[in-house]
C-alpha cells in the first residue's frame, strides 16, 4: 500500500489526471483521493502524560536543589495536579533515584586529635608497613534493615553522606 501511495502522489505531482492514474495503477478514484489525503500519524501509545515538560524540569530542579525532600513535599510545594507516585516516576526518568542516606558516626574532638596524632606518628612509614594494616570502614550492617527510613533523591554517580542523629 505504501508503494502505491507514493506512486499515486508522484503521478499526480507530474500532472496526470485521476483517470490516467486509475488506468496506470488499476485502482479506484476513491483510493487515489485517500492516498493524497493520507498523513503519517506520530507513533503514540498509552495514556497521555499528566505532567508537561516544564513540570518535569521543575520537579527535577527541586530534587537536585534539596536532595532530602520527599516526593510529597515536591508535589505540595509545586502545587502539581498529580500523585506522589508520578513525581517519583519523573525523578526516576531524570536518573534521580530514591536512596537511603548513609549514616556516618560523628567525630568528637578527642577522635580528631587521636587521628591527627596517629597520622603524625606514622607519617614516615614505608608502603610495606602500611600494607599490613587492616582498614575498616566501621559500617553497621543490619539484617533486616531498620523500618524508619528517610529516602533521598540523587543520581547514580553522586553520593551523599548524611549526619547521624
Amino acid at each position: 500500500m505504501h508503494l502505491k501511495r507514493t506512486l499515486i502522489k508522484k503521478l499526480i505531482g507530474e500532472g496526470k489526471t485521476y483517470k490516467e492514474v486509475q488506468k496506470i495503477i488499476g485502482c479506484s478514484a476513491k483510493m487515489i483521493s485517500n492516498a493524497l489525503k493520507w498523513r503519517a500519524k506520530p507513533e503514540r501509545r498509552g495514556r497521555k502524560r499528566k505532567t508537561t515538560i516544564k513540570m518535569d524540569r521543575r520537579i527535577t530542579r527541586m530534587a537536585k536543589a534539596q536532595p532530602m525532600i520527599s516526593s510529597r513535599m515536591i508535589k505540595d510545594s509545586l502545587e502539581l495536579p498529580v500523585s506522589t507516585v508520578t513525581v517519583r516516576r519523573r525523578l526516576c526518568e531524570a536518573n534521580l533515584f530514591s536512596r537511603i542516606p548513609r549514616k556516618v558516626p560523628l567525630l568528637k574532638k578527642r577522635h580528631v586529635q587521636k587521628r591527627l596524632q596517629f597520622a603524625k606518628e606514622h607519617i614516615n612509614w614505608p608502603k610495606e608497613k602500611w600494607r599490613n594494616i587492616l582498614w575498616t570502614d566501621e559500617s553497621k550492617i543490619c539484617s533486616p534493615p531498620p523500618s524508619s527510613k528517610h529516602h533521598i533523591s540523587f543520581g547514580r554517580v553522586q553520593r551523599l553522606n548524611a549526619k547521624a542523629h
